[in-house]
């Protein structure tokens, strides 16, 4: 799977896992508009968990207990999502498919015939605290295929720039590469962040004159960035270099923003951890869609 899978010309399609809630419709709109900037096909999944253990005992309608009954109704509900994302971008080939099993088992499995995974941030069994659903956090940490994770219908602007996290680890060459090719496909700009370290200085015991590693981050942010602006000299681009934690960095920049590319892991990747610090930090916070790259 190439790191910007989303640009990419391969013929995989954009898979969204889809249950009709608010995020999973608004995960939908974003993918089609995706899918027609990058021609590629939409298909649209809904996995529904039958039988219902839970139920038995209860005093029901027979339909409720009607495992045929739940079926047409999911399959009727995948129908009314893949016609909205025919409207929403008419010439995309959108299909989908109601599926009966485990949603994280089922959903990994096809992610990795996908070009990328599109997931609502919480599904229909969502609280107002839920920043982001169990099946999310988990189909995030289990699957290597390029995941975009929206929270809540876009609010972009044609202004709204792809914020991209740079910290020079060998997964910041996919990542830069993923960002300026939805920023390319878009007509956006780019605002490449670099933060020092993944604690201030300060707490390091770092020393008063500050401006040799300025210089130095500098530096490396220009040299991770420097492949991407050659290939895509029309995108826009400001480097930010900053003191602060990364997570705060991108989390306090990410407002407004048509999207945040970061990798799985950074700097300090451990073996033992699916997602780095700052990756689980920005799909719980982050008030934009935040793409998982590399």
């Amino acid at each position: 799977m190439q790191p910007d899978a989303p640009g990419s010309s391969s013929s995989k399609p954009i898979l969204v896992a889809y249950d009709g809630s608010r995020s999973a419709r608004a995960a939908a709109s974003w993918a089609a508009a995706e899918a027609a900037a990058s021609g590629r096909s939409l298909w649209l999944v809904h996995v529904i968990r039958w039988p219902l253990p839970e139920l038995d005992g209860l005093r029901l309608p027979a339909t409720v207990r009607d495992g045929d009954h739940a079926r047409r109704a999911a399959a009727q509900l995948v129908d009314s999502g893949v016609e909205r994302c025919r409207q929403v971008a008419p010439g995309v080939d959108v299909r989908g498919d109601a599926l009966t099993g485990g949603a994280i088992d089922s959903l990994g499995r096809l992610a990795e015939e996908a070009s990328l995974l599109v997931l609502g941030a919480s599904g229909q069994t969502a609280t107002r605290r839920v920043l982001l659903g169990s099946s999310a956090a988990e189909l995030t940490r289990r699957v290597t295929t390029p995941v975009v994770v929206i929270r809540e219908p876009a609010t972009a602007t044609p202004a709204s720039p792809v914020l991209i996290g740079v910290d020079g680890s060998a997964v910041s060459d996919r990542v830069v590469d993923a960002g300026f090719a939805f920023a390319a496909r878009r007509g956006l700009g780019v605002v490449a962040v670099h933060a020092w370290c993944d604690l201030p200085l300060e707490a390091l015991g770092g020393p008063d004159d500050q401006e040799p590693a300025r210089c130095d981050a500098t530096a490396l942010l220009a040299d991770r960035l420097a492949g991407a602006r050659a290939r895509n000299p029309q995108v826009r681009v400001e480097e930010v270099v900053t003191l602060d934690r990364p997570a705060s960095a991108l989390l306090d920049r990410a407002a407004g923003a048509a999207l945040l590319v970061v990798g799985r892991h950074g700097r300090g990747r451990s073996t033992d951890m699916p997602l780095g610090s700052v990756c689980h930090a920005v799909l719980y916070y982050a008030a934009c869609p935040v793409l998982l790259a590399g």
